[in-house]
């Protein structure tokens, strides 16, 4: 089965949380590409990770390090299959055959894609019932996680895990995706947020009506200054790179770029098939090391 990437549409960071983490506000989108993922069940309590590796430059290295090769107990998979016998000591064991293409450090989720598939094949059956529903427990292993768990687009709030249904009209796009990574902890630390222990009222109420109507209506132009990514004037200030990414993305004609997540990886929304094919082409051509995908949602 295909574990997919996700985008961000905007990324507001709105305060740092008692517990350290940040409350944000996001639209967040999966598109077709990702990592293959195949779950066996085997021997109870058993956990066997089978890889293979199509990263490229140092994001090999920073996979194979928590793969079966490098210490795979470090690896989210890892850490789901583990919290899951805690919840129900008779999930099944498992033996997982991955082909990892979403780049660690990217912003695309692969880890919690990743880890709400497995969550998905180990409570499959309804005898495996917990404590907590499945999405507590996706929030357990990561923020990110109970989004993949779900069918189509949604809203993000809290850190995360609150979504509200979205509609978002399909769309095509071209993926860049660097050779470097930019460490989430210091992007955070670089937001400098004030402590807050609770939300003010509508906080969390980001999309009017008429910013919903432009995402239903695939209207990407109008997004260029209603949705920011509050990640990318760090990203862009370390990386100078990204920004010129994010320029020659709209050079090219892309009605909406944006970094994803905390980065590296840029993207651009383009509005038809014809139109993914010359900025595609367009950016292998000006950047040969960096990886690049089309993609639709």
């Amino acid at each position: 089965m295909l574990s997919k990437a996700k985008i961000n549409l905007g990324l507001k960071v709105l305060f740092k949380r008692p517990d350290n983490y940040h409350e944000i506000n996001s639209i967040m989108l999966k598109i077709n590409w990702g990592d293959d993922i195949l779950f066996e069940p085997i021997e109870t309590k058993k956990f066997e990770l089978i890889s293979q590796n199509e990263l490229q430059n140092d994001r090999k290295k920073l996979y194979n390090e928590v793969s079966e090769i490098g210490d795979y107990t470090k690896n989210i998979l890892y850490k789901t299959y583990t919290l899951s016998k805690t919840e129900n000591s008779k999930v099944p064991g498992v033996r997982i055959h991955l082909t990892k293409r979403i780049p660690p450090g990217g912003g695309l989720g692969g880890g919690s894609s990743n880890a709400a598939s497995l969550l998905s094949f180990l409570f499959a059956k309804p005898d495996l019932n917990t404590s907590m529903n499945l999405v507590e427990i996706a929030s357990k292993v990561g923020a990110d996680v109970p989004f993949f768990l779900k069918e189509g687009s949604a809203i993000a709030s809290g850190i995360g895990e609150i979504l509200d249904d979205i509609e978002i009209s399909q769309g095509y796009g071209v993926l860049a995706i660097p050779t470097f990574t930019i460490n989430t902890a210091e992007s955070f630390k670089n937001l400098n947020l004030t402590l807050q222990n609770n939300p003010t009222p509508n906080m969390c109420n980001i999309l009017s009506d008429d910013l919903k109507l432009l995402l239903k209506n695939a209207d990407w132009a109008e997004l260029k200054d209603k949705l920011v990514n509050d990640f990318e004037s760090y990203a862009f200030r370390i990386y100078p790179k990204l920004k010129s990414l994010k320029e020659d993305f709209n050079s090219l004609g892309c009605s909406y770029a944006s970094m994803t997540g905390t980065g590296s990886c840029i993207y651009g929304l383009v509005k038809d098939f014809e139109a993914q094919k010359e900025v595609y082409d367009s950016m292998v051509l000006k950047y040969p090391f960096y990886q690049f995908i089309k993609f639709t949602f």
